[in-house]
């Protein structure tokens, strides 16, 4: 069966934010009718309102106002997020960086959603960008040309209602998920307290006076180098794990015995990033406990080889990550036209040092609590299943 194909023009009123200079900060107050940001399309949230306006304001921008029924869509730098707008928001107005869209009757806002969030919508977007350093959606006039399939009204919400079922199951092996995380924050803090204020009064070191050798950079090598054989560690491996894995996608070098001495990786080092676009990346933290010199680390990244018999490199790299922790490293940045971190910054960062039989302790817990966290995200099966009912639903053949 295929569908009526639509504009989405047809199905839906648009409203692009205003311009930045109409909501500028002399017009906000202390409380009144709120401002609606990219946050509340990003995260899915209504209640976390940091800007208001007061009512001669937010008649003149009446025409921006978000009612129950409306969708939003964030359209600058994390483009494409979708949020429903439930009933009892408080009162206001989008900023410029949301789209406003009002389903017209001949759609299903549920069904709607789900197609704004389908690969077919998501890659179309992606495809219609403008701006280098941040990404913009492209023009509401050419959004409205865009085709979606459009079944008749019962034949909406029964797709939609596979679909929410299905996204319902997803949702809760991510919140198992983020429990998991948040249990094990929760076990860190038991343990050791806060590392920042240390109310239990452990020793704190400088990571400079926890190195067994001094901190280095990694290797410098041009792209067509790169090859066979020994993977090299890069920023992409800091991130999304709790250590270093390489995959497919890992890049490998051919390096001499001399190479492999000085950028070799060894049980335990744990590797920063050095510089960044964001702020939030810089210093960004990741453990490696492969085999001695099996893989070596790239030029954008620092290495601290820890003192492994008075620091658990589990321990420190977990420490390293939480917001107190990161909030000094964000203290021994430098930003010009990017931010940069050098060797004597990461060395400067204080950490706690607890007795080293309480850190081991806490690597059993963590690595427990990682290998279910691990178990649970490991079964993809929910998420094929999704992907493949979104595209069998907007084909026809749901």
């Amino acid at each position: 069966m295929s569908y009526e194909m639509k504009k989405l023009d047809d199905v839906c009123r648009f409203t692009r934010g205003p311009f930045g200079g109409s909501l500028k900060k002399e017009f906000f107050v202390k409380d009144g009718y709120a401002v609606y940001e990219q946050q509340h399309a990003i995260y899915n949230q209504f209640g976390d309102i940091r800007y208001f306006i007061d009512e001669g304001k937010f008649l003149e921008m009446k025409r921006f106002e978000l009612l129950p029924g409306d969708l939003i869509m964030s359209c600058s730098g994390t483009m494409g997020r979708i949020a429903i707008v439930p009933e009892g928001i408080k009162r206001g107005v989008i900023n410029q960086a949301l789209l406003k869209l009002t389903p017209k009757t001949s759609v299903n806002i549920r069904f709607l959603k789900h197609w704004l969030d389908s690969d077919s919508f998501q890659y179309y977007l992606n495809d219609h960008v403008h701006g280098a350093a941040i990404k913009n959606v492209a023009s509401v006039a050419i959004l409205k040309e865009l085709p979606i399939p459009l079944p008749s009204l019962p034949e909406q919400k029964r797709i939609a209602a596979i679909l929410d079922k299905t996204d319902a199951i997803r949702r809760k092996r991510q919140q198992t998920i983020q429990l998991a995380d948040d249990f094990l924050r929760a076990v860190f803090l038991d343990m050791f307290g806060d590392p920042v204020t240390n109310p239990k009064g452990w020793n704190e070191n400088l990571l400079s006076e926890l190195c067994l050798e001094k901190m280095n950079n990694g290797i410098f090598k041009k792209n067509d180098e790169y090859g066979e054989g020994l993977p090299v560690a890069w920023v992409s491996e800091l991130f999304g794990n709790h250590q270093i894995t390489f995959s497919e996608k890992t890049n490998f070098i051919s390096a001499t015995r001399k190479e492999v001495d000085k950028y070799g990786l060894y049980y335990g080092d744990i590797l920063f990033c050095r510089s960044s676009l964001k702020l939030e990346g810089i210093g960004w933290n990741n453990v490696y406990f492969g085999e001695e010199k099996q893989a070596l680390f790239e030029c954008h990244l620092i290495r601290m080889r820890p003192k492994l018999d008075c620091i658990n490199p589990v321990f420190l790299n977990y420490q390293l990550r939480l917001p107190g922790i990161r909030a000094r490293v964000f203290s021994q940045a430098k930003t010009v036209t990017m931010t940069t971190i050098d060797q004597d910054g990461i060395g400067k960062v204080k950490v706690i040092v607890p007795e080293k039989a309480l850190q081991d302790r806490f690597e059993v817990l963590f690595r427990k609590t990682i290998n279910y966290i691990n178990r649970t995200k490991g079964n993809n099966d929910l998420d094929a299943l999704f992907m493949s009912l979104s595209q069998k639903a907007f084909s026809g053949v749901l």
